[in-house]
């Protein structure tokens, strides 16, 4: 119990400190649409981080020794550049969606915060702009666990991402209510608090996702080597 408190501790912090690089500046960001772009690069450190943190998070139960600092940076080394590019449909819908907010919404609400901004928002767009997220989050989250812990060229991980969202649905299911769970926090406690907590989302997403890297290492490969 308590090396897994340390390892959990130790991947935490890592995670926090390889992010910083975005979330700093985030800080500083006015809540304009203008911004999105801007936004988009800020989130991009956010998924090396992420994947380090699946790989070192999963690597627990098969280190020998008790290495959680060697587990994340060997994760980060092997994962920093899939990551980046599983990442990019994402930070592309962020940037676009974003300034397309700013388009349609009333001009007077440009300058306002991100709820008068959201307000102006006709329903349709605001719809759509939730369902294409919350589909991306979802096939970013198997992209990201697959690229994370097994070795695969980038449109093969494309297309399994593609392929577990319906051929998985519990993952699907569960990835659906982590993504909302994550939203809800970022919304409500704001950035810091999830930070706090973001090493227990990623244990979360790996255990959730443990019947699709089981199947993909029955099926299709071996686990991701040096």
């Amino acid at each position: 119990m308590t090396n897994a408190v340390y390892w959990y501790l130790v991947t935490g912090a890592l995670m926090i400190v390889a992010a910083l690089p975005g979330a700093l500046p985030i800080q500083f960001l006015e809540s304009s649409p203008g911004n999105a772009p801007v936004l988009a690069l800020c989130l991009a450190p956010l998924a090396p981080a992420f994947a380090a943190g699946l790989f070192a998070l999963r690597d627990r139960k098969r280190a020998d020794a008790l290495t959680p600092a060697r587990s994340f940076l060997r994760g980060y080394r092997l994962n920093w550049a899939d990551a980046l590019r599983m990442a990019i449909p994402g930070l592309v819908f962020v940037a676009i969606g974003g300034l397309g907010a700013g388009v349609v919404g009333d001009g007077g609400a440009l300058a306002g915060d991100g709820v008068s901004i959201l307000a102006a928002v006709p329903e349709v767009y605001l719809g759509m702009l939730i369902v294409i997220g919350a589909v991306l989050a979802l096939w970013t989250m198997n992209a990201m666990v697959i690229s994370a812990l097994f070795t695969f060229r980038v449109q093969d991980v494309a297309r399994l991402a593609t392929y577990y969202l319906f051929a998985r649905w519990r993952v699907t299911l569960g990835g659906l209510s982590l993504v909302v769970l994550g939203a809800a926090i970022l919304l409500l406690a704001g950035d810091f608090a999830f930070g706090t907590v973001a090493v227990l989302w990623t244990g979360a997403v790996l255990r959730n996702h443990r019947e699709l890297t089981r199947d993909v290492e029955a099926r299709f490969t071996a686990p991701a080597s040096e």
